[in-house]
């Protein structure tokens, strides 16, 4: 009878642990749940602030539109959603909706105006945005620009099948080409900027804040050097960075990039004889190793040499190898590459494609993914070089992308040949085949859901080399996006 008791007792006490950590449970439960209410409501009156503070600093907007909420903020802008007043008695679906991109005040006038000219020039056909309506009042100034409703692209990338990634591509193609004719780089291609209204196939290319006219010559010796931020300390959450225009108050139809600081170390004696010779324009002395390397300092050759300068303008991770190694060689292909890494993303179904937050991260990312060789081969063509710790023998997207779209992974064969490699499974080997090129199409195979096709032009898009690399239009041109009976994708001409 006591043996009994005693088992008794024992599940009561169980009984009312659980309880008890239920009730713990329900409590933390309802004290974070009431944290977060309070969180939203606080952002909520912020957001309230802001829009009232905005209107009372332009009247002349509150008299025309009705400014509901805030549905983006960016580094040189913030943008809210509006009505007109005059369809206030209408019901929701059938008033019209504008984006109303209100600018920071500190943003530089020419970038103000040059985003402005893109907008009226360029804007209104082809998928790519234009402007309504712009206002101004001392220091505050927004554009006005249409609205349509979309959704974030974390939430569809996984479920869009070849078809829809073939509308989807064609249409940020032919914005890019519409783009590209009018001799302006984009420089912050990223789905966020290409927006995506799924239910009507509707798209949109916005944020023309970091475009940029192209130029063949690199930019002038005797640029202004003003800095909005450290650019060889990126912001964690990789926001864009900074263009300096300044330039165009001189007349110059270029833009003059951020140029980091340089460190200035002592100068070291270095005795003739140990400089090597070098051809003139040659660069280093004798296309080898300096004589003041591991000197501790810097020899008067070293110290003369013009500091890399280039624009770095843009999103991290969709930035291409000429951008990331400060090439002054930069072009509209900066812009498909961007392409490039939307439609990895697509076939792959992860976004971000790339995580790195500094450049040397992002260097080793792309040398993980195209090999160390091809990212060397590219650097020697721009005028730079690349230092590797070990060679890389670059990843096969097609392996990658059926891998990661895979339920589960194959099972190992009772006797599995190991990569000679990488030494893992054959079966389980992401190693770029070399027997292959990454741009040969075969029409037999189908990877992941999707035509080899499709992974042929994203090998072309993602090209480390920017004059191998294939622009906008002849992107268009490419099997995937030109198959016979593929219906073309809507523009809002």
């Amino acid at each position: 009878m006591s043996r009994i008791r005693g088992i008794e007792a024992r599940l009561l006490k169980l009984q009312n642990n659980e309880q008890q950590d239920l009730d713990g449970g329900n409590k933390k439960y309802d004290e974070n749940k009431e944290k977060n209410v309070e969180t939203f409501d606080y952002k909520l009156d912020v957001e309230n602030e802001q829009m009232q503070e905005l209107l009372h600093k332009l009247p002349k907007l509150g008299k025309i539109f009705d400014v509901h909420k805030k549905i983006g903020e960016g580094t040189f802008s913030t943008v809210y959603l509006g009505s007109l007043k005059m369809d206030a008695a209408l019901p929701e679906e059938h008033k019209r909706w504008f984006a109303i991109k209100h600018l920071v005040p500190t943003a530089h006038p020419a970038r103000i105006e040059h985003e402005l000219r893109c907008l009226q020039d360029m804007g209104g056909k082809h998928n790519v945005i234009g402007v309504e309506l712009c206002l101004r009042n001392l220091d505050t100034i927004v554009f006005v620009m249409p609205y349509i409703p979309h959704r974030k692209f974390s939430e569809y990338v996984g479920d869009m099948d070849a078809e829809e990634v073939r509308q989807y591509m064609t249409a940020l193609l032919v914005a890019l080409r519409h783009v590209h004719s009018f001799g302006v780089i984009h420089r912050d291609i990223k789905p966020s900027n290409f927006l995506y209204d799924r239910e009507n196939r509707r798209y949109l290319l916005v944020d023309f804040g970091l475009a940029q006219r192209t130029t063949s010559e690199p930019p002038p010796a005797d640029a202004p050097r003003k800095r909005a931020r450290d650019e060889d300390e990126p912001a964690h959450d990789a926001k864009r960075m900074a263009l300096d225009l300044s330039l165009r108050a001189r007349g110059v139809d270029t833009v003059a990039p951020v140029v980091p600081r340089r460190t200035i170390l002592p100068k070291v004696q270095i005795p003739k004889q140990n400089i090597p010779k070098s051809a003139p324009g040659e660069w280093p002395p004798g296309a080898g190793r300096c004589a003041c390397a591991g000197a501790g300092g810097v020899c008067s050759a070293c110290a003369a040499r013009p500091a890399a300068r280039a624009p770095r303008a843009g999103t991290q991770g969709f930035r291409p190898p000429e951008v990331l190694l400060k090439s002054p060689r930069q072009g509209t292909r900066v812009d498909t590459w961007a392409a490039g890494v939307v439609l990895a993303s697509l076939l792959t179904a992860r976004y971000p494609f790339f995580r790195a937050a500094d450049d040397v991260s992002a260097l080793a990312e792309l040398a993980d993914l195209l090999g160390t060789e091809p990212l060397r081969r590219t650097a020697h063509a721009l005028g730079r070089r690349i230092v590797t710790s070990s060679r890389r023998r670059g990843l096969c997207l097609r392996k990658l992308a059926a891998r990661l779209r895979s339920p589960a992974p194959a099972c190992a064969p009772a006797a599995a040949l190991a990569c000679a490699h990488c030494r893992v499974p054959a079966h389980q080997c992401l190693c770029r085949d070399d027997t292959r090129p990454a741009d040969v199409i075969d029409n037999s195979v189908s990877i992941a859901g999707f035509p080899d096709s499709a992974f042929a032009l994203a090998a072309k898009l993602l090209e480390p080399l920017p004059s191998e690399r294939y622009s906008a239009q002849r992107a268009l041109e490419h099997p995937f996006l030109a198959a016979p009976g593929a219906p073309s994708a809507v523009t809002n001409e």
